[in-house]
């Protein structure tokens, strides 16, 4: 039987690591020299942050790869599909549209020539690109199947504030919404054009299919509020094609339309008597305050019929020095091809016309005594009331024009009135209405 090594034995055996190993030191000298030597340590080590995570990355890294990517597939679609269109969508929501200026020219009886200018301004002071667009006008307070034309836009780059535009474009109508669109115009102070459309809009190599929803706000007709007829003469004897009322009439267009309406005609109607009518020829309404000429055939017959009727219904505005006279739609054309839509809304649109009275009788007395513009009285010489003479024809100013615009009208109207009042008067005024028809 082998015998057990003598220092096995000994005290110290019990710090043996291994069975050749000698005696440990007692005193752990050694143990410095181990724990600093170029070996591996026993005992464990505190990493840093950066190295957990490169030993983290180095064992799992396939793993984010693999996530990522299935990441990737499930965000970049999202991304492009739904979160680019709906930014793009929501720069177009917030833009603001407006209309600069607006021609309807050239009106049939399905169709009409139109040019837009308008002004959009985005959100964003991006470059913006978009395709044609195909705008769609419509009211959009009525059912469906409310578009009443189609506009179609060139591509445009846009960048902040630029002008979008249509001109002279033929465009084919939807006859019943666009009548309800023109009556909109022609009755409210405020008239709404709705715009829609979808295209195509580019921001950089990025891009995203966006809609046009707009409601475009602008003052309108307001039935032609201000209408009034100016320099009225009464042609005595009339014209060979029976005109014997001539005058300039004001038509106010306070919005940014211009409207080619055509060759109209209105009745002239007092109480319920319809007096006559007038014609506006070649009509057109601009932006802004301006005349047109009116030429009209005016019954006097029918007005000595009904003299007394006409001043119980006019007392008040005679008073003023005015006649007040209504104004009815019953025809327009264009090209001498009728206009159905135009003609439709005027037959609903009553207008009041204030025709100055002094103005009436002067210009028609100043029509009888110059036929051919030569006074007919010229060289006579006349005495007035106080003792005082003078030459017809040499004393003529326009100071009576302006006497009677400063308010002079009134005190002739009221005292016009006082004097037709008096049927033995008005019975001579009559006469004399009759004398110069028959002339």
């Amino acid at each position: 039987m082998n015998e057990k090594t003598a220092y096995l034995s000994s005290k110290e055996g019990k710090y043996a690591l291994g069975l050749h190993r000698g005696p440990l030191s007692a005193d752990g000298a050694d143990l410095e020299h181990i724990e600093t030597s170029d070996t591996i340590s026993l005992l464990p080590a505190k990493r840093t942050r950066s190295q957990t995570l490169r030993r983290h990355w180095a064992r799992f890294w396939c793993c984010y790869a693999f996530w990522g990517i299935i990441s990737l597939a499930i965000f970049l679609p999202i991304f492009f599909l739904i979160i680019i269109p709906a930014i793009a969508q929501r720069v177009v929501d917030g833009s603001t549209l407006l209309l600069d200026h607006a021609d309807v020219l050239q009106p049939r009886p399905d169709s009409i020539m139109l040019s837009i200018k308008s002004s959009l301004s985005l959100p964003i002071n991006l470059p913006v690109r978009i395709d044609p667009i195909t705008l769609s006008l419509f009211n959009r307070d009525l059912p469906e199947n409310n578009t009443w034309s189609k506009l179609y836009m060139d591509g445009a780059n846009i960048k902040g504030n630029s002008t979008l535009k249509v001109d002279n474009q033929f465009t084919p109508l939807n006859v019943y919404q666009w009548k309800q669109y023109v009556q909109s115009v022609v009755f409210q102070k405020h008239a709404i054009l709705s715009v829609k459309g979808t295209t195509t809009a580019y921001i950089g190599k990025l891009k995203a299919r966006v809609k046009m929803n707009k409601d475009i706000p602008g003052n309108s007709l307001n039935s032609f509020a201000g209408f009034s007829i100016s320099d009225p003469q009464l042609l005595l004897p009339a014209q060979s094609d029976g005109t014997n009322l001539i005058a300039n009439a004001t038509l106010p267009n306070p919005s940014v339309m211009t409207l080619e309406i055509g060759k109209t005609t209105l009745n002239l109607i007092s109480g319920n008597l319809t007096l006559g009518n007038v014609t506006l020829d070649n009509l057109t309404l601009t932006p802004g305050n301006h005349s047109t000429p009116v030429r009209g055939i005016f019954d006097l017959g029918k007005l000595i019929e009904n003299i007394g009727p006409v001043l119980k219904q006019q007392a008040s505005a005679i008073k003023t020095g005015y006649l007040d006279l209504e104004t009815v739609g019953t025809d327009v054309t264009y090209d001498g091809v009728h206009v159905p839509y135009y003609t439709d809304v005027m037959k609903n649109l009553t207008m009041t016309a204030r025709v100055p009275l002094g103005k009436l009788i002067t210009n028609t007395l100043r029509g009888i005594l110059h036929p051919n513009g030569t006074n007919i009285l010229a060289g006579l010489n006349m005495t007035t009331v106080d003792g005082q003479t003078f030459t017809v024809g040499e004393d003529e100013r326009d100071g009576n024009a302006k006497r009677d615009e400063e308010g002079e009208g009134s005190a002739f109207g009221r005292r016009a009135l006082e004097f037709l009042n008096q049927e033995e008067k008005r019975e001579q005024v009559v006469d004399v209405l009759k004398a110069l028809m028959k002339t």
